[in-house]
């Protein structure tokens, strides 16, 4: 009778609170109950229990491992740190030996030196996770000490400007000798002195964010373009990046078919964007990139004095475009000053998006120096948006705020890969569809204009040739070589006007060129003549349309292209800013031209001291 009523007693329990159910109404089987009463999602028999006893099937050691188990549990708990610290001192000991092998085994290749760097770059990032305090403590007091006497950080600033002013007036004079490599210091001066010129508060300038924009921009030049150290590390980081993304092959000969490679950029270029997008979500998920980031931010804030909060914004667009960086400061737009919001739209411009790095490098854009413009960029960004808008307004967003980054929640590994897929969808999409078009527009322009010059007999009028008139001043200032004036200055135009990928398709189509020159040259010897603008090779009868660039403009031509400044570029960031804030829409609309213009000339500043440091004989 006991039972009996215990079993009455669970089937008159009923749900006090239906909406807030686990699971919709519709998933949730109901039985009408037997005595007729609704609310009951199951029908529970008055049979006795006896007729359901199944103790006969139960292991008279369950209870006693049952116990053992909670026993063993709770000591595990309560020694947890002893058991991390051996379990990590094994793992340790384990892969010390494995490297000891391996160095052994076989030392001086390439394998060895990139498990040598990886794994001091982790013992770095350990080191600073668990030292960063200790570090902090040490140097609180003079750093205190410092900001506390304005006449100690009047002098340490002082001492630094002018050492800095040395070392590269030093440097230039004794290193650089030929007249091209000057003129991308000549061009570089002019831009800077075009942002003064269209500066919105002249007299308002922070000439200390742009003189150390300038001096980190020279300073990380110098190592890639001048030392043979710097060129190979960003070599083999570029050639590792690529190497990386063209694991997409493989999947893409599984979806697409052996003969995926006959529609090369829907097939092997746009996958390229899902697996990067794919890369960022990972390195989100195990917090590399907010590391990087803030970091990151850090010292660009530290170094030219800006604001933490578009410091770290300009190092998000390192990694992302201008449609998603603004997305990781959401919650403080809101707060910015004018010149901030200035500045985030800027480095947006500025900056190429990190998705779209393998299908650069597939156009045939160098990997490594494509790296190295993207960092580059930051500094340059943030030096001609303090020039041409500079700060007039106290900044409201606290540091720690500003450097705690919000980051996308994914519950496992393969979440933040599917999710990093699906979210390259749109993009991939946008890309496809913008390339047919705007390939489309400019076919139908060269046309018109084709047809207008062929009425009054001027044969081959092109908005392309249009364009290399156009922008002959702007490429011949920056140092490009000579001979590619012209064909730089169409690429420049197409790049502004039409669109970045396009422009820099057409600059990966040259580079190609000159690659393939050079490997026929080198098997056959054979001869090879100009004609028209095109390069023939006789022994293989085969033509190379629109020729070739020479390597320094190929290198220039890089950093200048590395930005999303075209003109429909202002269209996006709008639609985004907009969205985000649409109670500011009165200054997006002020300063968008000013940033987009920004963006234009950090990208023109990069690449000028590239030109200033370029030697063919070290890259």
């Amino acid at each position: 009778m006991a039972g009996q009523q215990r079993v009455e007693t669970i089937v008159l329990v009923k749900r006090e609170i239906p909406e807030k159910a686990l699971f919709p109404e519709g998933m949730c089987p109901r039985v009408e109950h037997e005595n007729g009463q609704e609310g009951a999602d199951m029908f529970i028999s008055h049979t006795p229990d006896d007729v359901f006893d199944t103790s006969e099937h139960y292991l008279r050691c369950g209870a006693a491992f049952g116990l053992a188990r909670a026993s063993l549990c709770k000591k595990i708990i309560h020694n947890k740190n002893v058991i991390v610290a051996i379990c990590s001192l094994m793992t340790l000991t384990a892969y010390a030996v494995y490297v000891g092998f391996s160095i052994r085994f076989s030392f001086g290749d390439e394998g060895s030196l990139r498990l040598l760097l990886g794994t001091g770059f982790v013992a770095l990032v350990y080191a600073k996770i668990k030292l960063s305090t200790r570090v902090h403590e040490i140097l609180s007091p003079w750093a205190t000490k410092i900001k506390g006497s304005p006449s100690i950080r009047r002098t340490i600033r002082w001492l630094l400007y002018i050492g800095m002013v040395l070392f590269m007036a030093i440097y230039l004079g004794l290193n650089v000798t030929k007249a091209e490599n000057f003129l991308s210091l000549a061009g570089m001066t002019f831009f800077i002195l075009i942002g003064f010129l269209i500066s919105e508060h002249p007299e308002r300038v922070n000439w200390h964010a742009v003189f150390w924009g300038i001096g980190t921009q020279f300073l990380f030049a110098l190592l890639i373009l001048r030392t043979s150290f710097g060129f190979r590390s960003f070599q083999w980081l570029g050639e590792r990046l690529k190497e990386y993304l063209e694991h997409t092959d493989k999947g893409s000969e599984f979806v697409f078919g052996k003969k995926y490679r006959d529609h090369e950029f829907a097939f092997r270029v746009m996958p390229f964007v899902l697996m990067f997008s794919s890369t960022i979500n990972v390195l989100y998920y195990y917090g590399v990139l907010q590391g990087f980031v803030a970091n990151f931010g850090w010292l660009l804030s530290f170094c030219l004095g800006t604001s933490p909060v578009e410091s770290v914004n300009t190092a998000i667009n390192v990694v992302f475009g201008p449609a998603e960086s603004p997305l990781a400061i959401k919650p403080f737009l809101p707060h910015l000053t004018p010149s901030e919001l200035h500045t985030v739209m800027a480095a947006g411009f500025a900056s190429i998006t990190g998705t779209i790095f393998g299908m650069l490098t597939s156009f045939g854009a160098p990997a490594n120096h494509l790296l190295a413009a993207s960092v580059m960029s930051a500094p340059a960004a943030l030096a001609i948006s303090k020039l041409i808008a500079p700060e007039t307004q106290p900044t409201r967003i606290q540091p720690h705020d500003a450097y705690n980054i919000p980051v996308p929640k994914f519950n496992s590994l393969l979440e933040a890969v599917s999710e990093g897929a699906k979210d390259a969808v749109p993009i991939v999409t946008s890309v496809m569809v913008t390339q047919m078009i705007f390939m489309a527009f400019v076919d139908f322009v060269d046309s018109t204009l084709l047809w207008f010059g062929e009425r009054v007999g001027v044969a081959g009028l092109s908005f392309e040739f249009l364009c290399s008139y156009g922008f002959y001043p702007i490429v011949y200032i920056m140092g490009f070589s000579s001979s590619d004036f012209l064909r730089i200055g169409g690429l420049f135009g197409i790049k502004t006007f039409v669109n970045s990928l396009y422009g820099y398709q057409l600059l990966g189509i040259l580079i190609k060129n000159r690659e393939a020159l050079e490997q026929y040259v080198a098997s056959t010897n054979g001869t090879w003549h100009w004609e028209n603008r095109d390069i023939v090779l006789d022994l293989t009868n085969r033509t190379l349309s629109g020729g070739i660039l020479t390597k320094r403009s190929e290198v220039i031509g890089t950093y200048a292209f590395c930005g999303q400044n075209h003109l429909a570029a202002i269209g996006l960031t709008l639609g985004v800013f907009f969205t985000l804030i649409p109670e500011r829409k009165g200054t997006i609309t002020k300063y968008i031209t000013r940033a987009n213009i920004s963006g234009q000339l950090a990208c023109y500043m990069t690449a000028c001291i590239a030109g200033m440091l370029y030697d063919e004989s070290i890259v």
